[in-house]
């Protein structure tokens, strides 16, 4: 077991509901490497996010209630309507805090895409750099970091609408674009959707199940027509 392991023990079900903060990730993540005994909590806490998406606190106390009054049924466990509360409060405590951060979210897995300044970032170690070309006459730019992680793999997403001082045919909600990964067995997914304004940058934070070395391209497409915008492809 890992030296370090007590001071992680616990943080295996918020990293897989996406609670920890970017740095407390980065930090969980590191510590995954070396911890086998972390690395299968979180891999069997992986289903988590799908199954709590599915069971409101209302149904799990009526599900828990269902049995009350009759003698052949254990009486509900405390227990486990308490860790269903304590999640289901955990996911809200969450979406509040991303509601005030975030300009557009959407996809399968916890997911952000907020519109930041641009900036200069580091790239940790093992993290693998793809840059998009563009496939269609649009003022967009994009980049992505590839991190394989025990459930699958994430992706960090920078995409940036140049201004030309043209753009008066702009929505002014900016236009809808979606980020799909693509596997070597050619099945394509959706990750996410955000809206786009001129001179701005969409930072997205997205997951897939899909293994790096299994990513065979990422596509980012015009929601309203489907069209393919840019290609990424992991080298």
């Amino acid at each position: 077991m890992n030296a370090d392991h007590e001071r992680f023990a616990d943080w295996d079900s918020a990293y897989v509901l996406g609670a920890l903060s970017p740095a407390e990730r980065r930090e969980y993540e590191g510590h995954l490497e070396t911890c086998e005994r972390c690395r299968r909590a979180v891999e069997e806490l992986a289903p988590m996010p799908g199954l709590l998406a599915r069971l409101t606190p209302e149904r799990a106390e009526a599900l828990l209630d269902d049995g009350e009054g009759v003698d052949a049924k254990p009486a509900p466990r405390p227990e486990l309507l308490a860790a269903v509360r304590h999640e289901a409060r955990r996911r809200r405590i969450r979406r509040t805090r991303l509601r005030y951060a975030v300009a557009a979210a959407a996809g399968a897995v916890a997911l952000t895409a907020v519109v930041v300044p641009i900036g200069l970032t580091r790239t940790p170690p093992g993290v693998e750099v793809v840059a998009f070309e563009t496939v269609a006459e649009v003022p967009v730019t994009a980049t992505a970091e590839l991190t394989p992680v025990a459930w699958g793999t994430r992706i960090d997403l920078d995409c940036t609408y140049e201004s030309d001082g043209t753009d008066a045919d702009a929505p002014q909600e900016g236009w809808s674009y979606a980020l799909y990964v693509v596997d070597r067995d050619g099945t394509r997914r959706e990750l996410s959707s955000w809206r786009a304004s001129p001179g701005a940058t969409a930072r997205l934070e997205a997951g897939t199940a899909v293994d790096l070395d299994d990513i065979a391209s990422l596509e980012i497409r015009a929601v309203a027509s489907g069209d393919m915008l840019l290609l990424g492809t992991p080298d």
